[in-house]
């Protein structure tokens, strides 16, 4: 029997069986790894526990975040995918005119979520249909258990940049990862070096918060990609560092150069809206839930709700000390949720103005909330230059 034969023959689907798949499906990339459990990472998983850097999105059970057969009784493979978002249409996309906020470039196009979804539901029964069986499987999208870009790497994707993102040759890392976990034999990839950095620190110098610790260390707690989606108050400390941010932040990839000259992902559910990536920050303050899910329902920043998204858009706005957004932030100090009434006092508050100091000294005499009397105790003078509160 030919040495090549032997090779293959217990796998069920080869590496070039699964590049056809990738390519049928309009998958941009695709790699596969063993069901292995990955025992290298359970160390750095406790280490983010213990320090304090996890986000509270990760699963919380570290045994079952790195062994695939708590998904897949049986799991053989994990096929791993990467769907590239940064268009053409990103790089050339201008902010519009007038008092605007920014979102992530991840959230500029359909939810990300769905669209992979889509693609691993397709490829599993692309497989199913290849092998001629029924077959086990389960799916995930960055809320998975699983540890993805452990998954990535090892599968052959990309390595590990000290952004804590994969980076990917093809696409750097403006890529959105996906697995699927199988009870199906397939030939494994190369895995992928463990990084490719160097003594580059560009991302860590970058970062406007701090939150990049170490080299490959993340205190999500300190993440602006975090905090945006936070609820409640936003800690006093990060609120200039959103600058004008309204949903997550791509400061380190950006300054990273092994995301300059990439190739550019062509997705069409990933394509910018000009309107929805860069929000009117007062239109946005004045839109009902329902207005909020139709125009934002179809995007990745609409998960969290309106009340986050306006609380970041009067962040934004008191950074940008337009006193254009007084009279809206006015009547937000009547508001039923203390986190709006007590974020638009502190806007206020960097705006400025007669009028400004007027209202909140006013809406103050009545208040009851002890967070939202905080935010509003700069009319007494009790503050420090920049608009925090002492």
């Amino acid at each position: 029997m030919p040495a090549t034969t032997i090779q293959t023959a217990q796998w069920e689907l080869t590496r070039q069986d699964m590049e056809e798949i990738r390519e049928k499906l309009g998958i941009d990339m695709i790699g596969t790894t063993t069901a292995e459990p990955f025992h290298d990472v359970v160390e750095t998983l406790k280490m983010y526990r213990e320090k304090g850097y996890e986000s509270g999105f990760e699963h919380p059970v570290i045994e079952e975040r790195i062994d695939p057969e708590a998904l897949v009784p049986g799991a053989r493979s994990i096929v791993a995918i990467a769907m590239a978002y940064h268009t053409e249409q990103h790089a050339e996309l201008k902010r519009p005119k007038g008092i605007r906020g920014a979102l992530s470039k991840y959230a500029w196009g359909l939810d990300y979520h769905h669209v992979l979804r889509d693609k691993l539901n397709a490829l599993a029964a692309e497989i199913g249909q290849r092998i001629g069986r029924p077959i086990a499987y389960n799916t995930s999208v960055d809320t998975g258990p699983m540890v993805d870009r452990s998954v990535a790497n090892r599968a052959g994707l990309g390595w590990f940049g000290k952004h804590c993102s994969i980076i990917t040759e093809k696409h750097g890392s403006w890529v959105f990862l996906g697995q699927l976990v199988t009870d199906v034999a397939i030939e494994p990839s190369p895995p992928a070096p463990t990084s490719l950095c160097g003594d580059c620190d560009l991302c860590i110098r970058a970062c406007p918060t701090g939150a990049l610790v170490d080299p490959y260390t993340t205190d999500s707690s300190k993440c602006l990609s975090y905090i945006t989606q936070m609820k409640g108050f936003v800690p006093e400390e990060f609120r200039t560092r959103f600058g004008t941010r309204i949903w997550g932040c791509d400061t380190c990839q950006i300054v990273c150069p092994s995301n300059k000259g990439v190739e550019a992902g062509t997705h069409e559910g990933f394509l910018p809206d000009q309107d929805l990536s860069y929000p009117d920050l007062l239109e946005l303050l004045k839109m009902s839930n329902r207005e909020f899910k139709r125009i934002f329902g179809k995007t990745a920043a609409a998960w969290r709700g309106l009340t986050v998204m306006k609380r970041n858009a009067i962040i934004a706005l008191g950074n940008i000390k337009d006193k254009r957004a007084t009279p809206i932030l006015i009547e937000l100090l009547k508001d039923e949720r203390p986190e709006i009434r007590g974020t638009a006092a502190w806007a206020l508050g960097k705006i400025g103005g007669e009028e400004a100091r007027r209202s909140v000294e006013k809406a103050l005499s009545s208040e009851t909330d002890r967070q939202v009397r905080h935010e509003m105790r700069w009319v007494n003078g009790d503050h420090v230059s920049g608009g925090n509160i002492l």
